[in-house]
C-alpha cells in the first residue's frame, strides 16, 4: 500500500512538472523570485509573475524587464530603474478596453481595467529614474487620439517614487501607498482613467487630473500633497470630480483649472497648508495657521481658473475648499483667448466664508488685474456664503434659490464689495453686513431678497428688478438709481434704520412695515402700495408727497413731518394712529382714512373718513358722494359738508364734528338738513357751542311720542289716585265730626 501511494505521488508530481515546468515556475507569492537577477543587473524576461525581494538600502538596476507577466517589488528598501522596461500582461488576464467617442474633440475612457502588472508591496519603494540622468520606467504604451496610455496598470501599497524628466502615465493606479513625483521633474504625470487608488498622491512638479481628451477619477484618494501645479481639466459635457483634501508644504504651488464647452471640474475637499505629518499623511496643526503669514510665505497657495467652469463643494457638506486670506491664498479668474470666461460656483449645505479676493492677476500678484468671470452661489438649501474681502472680478454674481450671499461679516476687518461691472441675479438672499465701508451694488434682478444688516451704508443703483423682500435691519439702505417697485415688501424692523430714496426720484414701496424709530425718506413722490395688511411705526418723508395705494390696510403709528408735501389715500385703507404733517391729505373715492390720530393740515374727503378721535388741524372738506363714519373728530379750520353720514350705531347724543373755528358749518350731509332725525336722535349743525355737528335728543320722533303718551297717562292716573284719596279723607273727617256731635 505504501509503495502504491508513493507511486501515485510520483505520478502526480510528474504530471505537474510536465504542465508547469521546473519547480521554480510553480506559483508562489509574487511569482518567480528574480532578486538575484536584479542585483546582478541582468535583463529579466518574464514568463509569468516575478518578484524582487529587497533587503534594505538602495538597489540600482541597469537592466531591462521584458516578456509577459506581473512584476512585484517586495521587501524593504528601494529599487531604482534607470532604463525603460516594456513587457505585457499575459493574454488570459487582459480584459480592458480603450473606448474613444467624439469627433473634433475625442474623449478616451478605459473600461473594465486589467489587473495590475506592476505591484509595489507595503514597505518597498520602486523609483523610476535616477533623478539626475537615467529615466527608467516600466510601461507598454498604446496610442489613443491625443493621449498615450500605459497598459501596465500599477498597484502601489508601498511607495512609487517618480524621479523622471518626462511625461509619465502609470495606467490605472490601485493600492493604498504613496505615489510621489519629485519637484523639478517636468513635464508631469497624466492620470487618465478611474483609479481605485486609496493612498496619497504627491504632486511635486505637475499632474494632469483629466484633460480635453480623457477623464480622471480618484474617488478613494483622501489626501494629495501639492508642491507643483495640480492641473484639472474636464472635456465637453463631462464633470470631473476631485474629493481629496489637498495640502501644500512650501511656497510656490497652485491648482489650475481648464474645461472645454460645458465641462465642469468639481472640488469637494479642502486645499490647506501642511505644517506637520508626513508625505503619506500630511496634516495641519491648527486651522488658524491657514490665515497667518509664516516665514518665507510657505503657506501661500493659489488657484488659477483659465476660462474654466469650477465648482467648490458638492452640496453635501460645508468644509470650505480654500481657507485663507489675501496674505495666504490667491484666486485668479482668467478668460481664454477665444473669449471664454471663467465661472466659479460655491455649492455647500451650510455656512462657509471666503476671506480672500477673487481677482485676475498673475499667480501671487493677483490684484494686478481684475478677474474675468462670474461667481455662482449654487441653489442648495443652507448654502450660506460670506465674502469678507472686497471682490475684484468683473462678471455677474448669481445667488440660487435657497442659498445666500453675505457681503461682510459685521467686523471692521471683514467688509466686502462687488465691482459694479457685473449684474447680481438674486434668486436667494443677498445680505450686506459691512461695518465701516459702504458698498454700491448695481443691477439686481431675480426672485430673491435684499437685506441691509450692517452699520455701513449700502447703495443700490442701476436696474433693480428683484421681486423678493427688502429689509433694513441696521444702518441705511440708499437707492440712487432704479426703483424698488418690483420688491414685494419693504421692512425696517429696528429703530434707527433708514431707507433713503431721496436721490431716486419717484418711488413705490410695497407692503411697508417697520419699527418705531425707523425712517423712509423719499425724494419725489413716495407711493406705498399695500397688497397685504402691514403696520409701519416709523416716519415717512417725501418732498413730492406720499400716496397710499393697494386694496389692503396700511397702519401708520409714527409721526410723519412732510409740511410741504401732499398726502393721498388713493386705494384701500390708511389707518392713521399717529400724526401726519402735510400740505393736504386727500381721500380719493375708492379709499378710506380710518383715523384716531392727527392730521396737521387740511383733509379733503372724496372717499370715506372713519373718524374715531381724529384731529384735523386745518379745513375739513367732504365732497359729494363721500362718506363720514365714526364717533368724533375735531377740526380747527373750516368745515364744508356734502355726501353721506353714518354714525356709529352705539353713538348717543354728543358732538360728531367739534368745529374749533368760529365760522358756521358750510353745507349739509345728503338728505340730512338741520334737525333731521337719525333714529331716536336728531342731527344739528349748530350743536355744542353753536357751530358743531352734533346728535341731540329729538322729541318729535315716534319713540319720543310714545314716551310722552305713556308719561301723560301716568300723570292722569296719579291725579285720580290723589283725588280719590282726598275724597276718602273728607268723608272720614265728616263721619268723625258727626260722631263727636252725638256724644255731646
Amino acid at each position: 500500500m505504501r509503495a502504491r501511494r508513493d507511486g501515485c505521488s510520483v505520478a502526480v508530481t510528474a504530471i505537474l512538472l510536465a504542465v508547469l515546468g521546473s519547480p521554480a515556475a510553480v506559483a508562489q507569492p509574487g511569482g518567480r523570485d528574480v532578486t538575484a537577477d536584479i542585483q546582478a543587473n541582468r535583463n529579466v524576461t518574464l514568463n509569468g509573475d516575478a518578484v524582487v525581494r529587497l533587503t534594505g538600502g538602495v538597489t540600482t538596476y541597469t537592466g531591462v524587464i521584458t516578456g509577459e507577466g506581473v512584476f512585484t517589488v517586495g521587501g524593504t528598501g528601494t529599487l531604482v530603474l534607470v532604463k525603460n522596461s516594456d513587457f505585457a500582461l499575459p493574454a488570459n488576464r487582459r480584459r480592458q478596453k480603450v473606448v474613444t467617442v467624439g469627433g473634433n474633440h475625442p474623449v478616451t475612457t478605459i473600461q473594465n481595467p486589467d489587473p495590475p502588472a506592476v505591484i509595489v508591496q507595503r514597505g518597498a519603494t520602486l523609483q523610476y529614474g535616477s533623478g539626475s540622468g537615467g529615466d527608467g520606467f516600466i510601461g507598454h504604451v498604446t496610442q489613443a487620439p491625443e493621449v498615450s496610455l500605459n497598459t501596465l496598470n500599477h498597484q502601489v501599497d508601498g511607495t512609487l517614487d517618480l524621479a523622471l524628466h518626462r511625461r509619465v502615465n502609470l495606467g490605472v493606479i490601485s493600492g493604498s501607498g504613496l505615489v510621489k513625483q519629485r519637484r523639478g521633474t517636468w513635464p508631469g504625470i497624466d492620470l487618465p482613467g478611474t483609479h481605485p487608488f486609496a493612498g496619497t498622491l504627491y504632486v511635486g512638479t505637475g499632474a494632469d487630473y483629466g484633460s480635453l481628451h480623457y477623464l480622471t477619477a480618484m474617488p478613494k484618494v483622501r489626501k494629495v500633497v501639492n508642491q507643483g501645479s495640480f492641473i484639472h481639466n474636464a472635456p465637453d459635457a463631462e464633470v470631473v470630480t476631485n474629493a481629496a483634501d489637498i495640502y501644500s508644504q512650501f511656497y510656490g504651488n497652485d491648482i489650475n483649472f481648464h474645461t472645454w464647452g460645458s465641462g465642469v471640474v468639481r472640488m469637494s475637499g479642502v486645499y490647506s497648508w501642511s505644517d506637520n505629518g508626513s508625505d503619506t499623511d500630511p496634516a495641519l496643526s491648527n486651522p488658524s495657521r491657514n490665515f497667518a503669514t509664516v516665514p518665507h510665505r510657505d503657506n501661500k497657495r493659489g488657484i488659477n481658473i483659465e476660462g474654466a467652469t469650477v465648482t467648490w463643494g458638492d452640496g453635501t457638506h460645508n468644509r470650505f475648499f480654500l481657507p485663507g486670506n489675501e496674505n495666504t491664498v490667491y484666486i485668479n479668474m482668467h478668460a481664454e483667448r477665444n473669449g471664454t470666461r471663467s465661472v466659479l460656483k460655491f455649492d455647500y449645505n451650510g455656512p462657509v466664508t471666503l476671506d480672500a479676493p477673487i481677482s485676475g492677476g498673475k499667480f501671487h500678484d493677483t490684484m494686478a488685474d481684475v478677474g474675468r468671470g462670474d461667481v455662482v452661489i449654487a441653489p442648495t438649501r443652507g448654502n450660506a456664503v460670506t465674502f469678507t474681502a472686497p471682490q475684484n472680478y468683473d462678471g455677474n454674481t448669481t445667488i440660487g434659490a435657497g442659498a445666500s450671499l453675505r457681503l461682510g461679516d459685521g467686523s471692521p476687518q471683514g467688509d466686502s464689495a462687488l465691482l459694479r461691472t457685473g449684474k447680481i441675479v438674486d434668486d436667494g438672499e443677498l445680505i450686506v453686513q459691512n461695518a465701516t465701508r459702504g458698498v454700491e451694488l448695481s443691477r439686481i434682478s431675480g426672485s430673491g431678497s435684499v437685506t441691509q444688516a450692517g452699520p455701513a451704508t449700502t447703495t443700490l443703483t442701476g436696474d433693480l428688478t428683484y421681486t423678493g423682500r427688502t429689509t433694513v435691519k441696521a444702518g441705511t439702505l440708499a437707492v440712487t438709481g432704479g426703483a424698488l417697485a418690483a420688491s414685494n415688501a419693504v421692512d425696517l424692523p429696528a429703530a434707527g434704520t433708514r431707507l433713503d430714496l431721496t436721490r431716486a426720484g419717484d418711488q413705490t414701496v410695497n407692503n411697508l412695515s417697520g419699527a418705531e424709530g425707523s425712517t423712509v425718506a423719499g425724494g419725489g413722490t413716495l407711493t406705498v402700495h399695500a397688497t397685504n395688511a402691514t403696520t409701519f411705526g416709523g416716519a415717512l418723508t417725501a418732498t413730492g408727497g406720499i400716496t397710499k395705494t393697494g386694496a389692503e390696510t396700511l397702519t401708520l403709528t409714527g409721526a410723519h413731518a412732510t409740511p410741504d408735501s401732499p398726502w393721498t389715500v388713493g386705494e384701500g385703507t390708511l389707518a392713521l394712529g399717529g400724526s401726519v404733517q402735510a400740505r393736504s391729505l386727500t381721500v380719493q373715492p375708492a379709499a378710506t382714512l380710518r383715523a384716531t390720530g392727527t392730521v396737521e393740515g387740511p383733509v379733503d374727503n372724496a372717499g370715506t373718513v372713519d373718524a374715531s378721535g381724529l384731529t384735523v388741524r386745518g379745513d375739513y372738506t367732504q365732497r359729494p358722494g363721500a362718506r363720514l363714519t365714526g364717533t368724533r373728530m375735531s377740526v380747527s379750520g373750516a368745515v364744508t359738508l356734502a355726501g353721506t353720514f353714518a354714525p356709529d350705531p352705539a353713538h348717543g347724543p354728543g358732538v360728531i364734528i367739534d368745529n374749533l373755528g368760529t365760522a358756521q358749518v358750510s353745507g349739509t350731509f345728503d338728505g340730512l338738513p338741520e334737525g333731521a332725525s337719525l333714529g331716536a336722535l336728531r342731527l344739528t349743525y349748530r350743536g355744542g357751542d353753536g357751530n358743531d355737528v352734533a346728535l341731540t335728543s329729538d322729541p318729535t320722533s315716534p319713540d319720543a311720542t310714545t314716551q310722552q303718551a305713556a308719561s301723560g297717562s301716568s300723570l292722569k292716573l296719579l291725579w285720580w289716585l290723589l283725588a280719590a284719596g282726598a275724597l276718602v279723607l273728607v268723608v272720614a273727617l265728616v263721619l268723625l265730626l258727626r260722631r263727636r256731635s252725638r256724644n255731646q
